[in-house]
């Protein structure tokens, strides 16, 4: 583990769905509040709100809220159609790739800049590879007929955000 790189990390998913459908889940509003954040909404450069299924572009601010207490915002990087999505998540970046697969989808996502020389923030890598886990797995869900794991009704019970995180006191 002493040559472990705890600044960043991959999460491989493979969905049983066309590729422009679960690239749609990443690339829209629409898509990212069917299984990822409550609300998502997207503002161009020139400061226009896109409409929930429009497909948002390079340079597209966001904001997130989830279904518990938390929220954040960033900009969105790089987009390409079926192929790759970056934006910024707080300190680090994330870049998803995606690529069809006999008959499937393959998502890869890498998160970088995990910020491991502060202590409060070291919990960074352990908890978003977890939350990005439980997400992709709630989409696999969703995408084949299932239930939306997230939990609505009891907003105070384990949020998806901390997955196994307690804050330090």
């Amino acid at each position: 583990m002493a040559d472990y790189d705890w600044t960043q990390f991959h999460v491989h998913m493979y969905y049983l769905a066309p590729i422009e459908d679960v690239f749609a889940r990443f690339a829209t509003s629409t898509g990212l509040e069917s299984f990822y954040v409550r609300s998502a909404e997207f503002t161009t450069t020139g400061g226009v709100t896109r409409l929930p299924a429009e497909q948002y572009q390079a340079g597209d601010r966001y904001h997130f809220d989830y279904v518990h207490s938390y929220s954040h915002g960033g900009e969105v990087l790089a987009v390409e159609a079926d192929r790759l999505i970056a934006f910024t998540f707080g300190v680090c970046e994330v870049t998803i790739r995606f690529r069809e697969l006999d008959g499937a989808t393959e998502v890869d996502l890498h998160q970088t800049g995990c910020p491991v020389e502060d202590p409060d923030r070291a919990w960074m890598h352990v908890n978003c590879r977890s939350c990005w886990i439980y997400f992709m797995t709630n989409l696999r869900s969703v995408l084949a007929g299932g239930p939306d794991v997230r939990d609505f009704d009891n907003r105070e019970w384990n949020d998806s955000v901390s997955i196994g995180w307690i804050p330090p006191a």
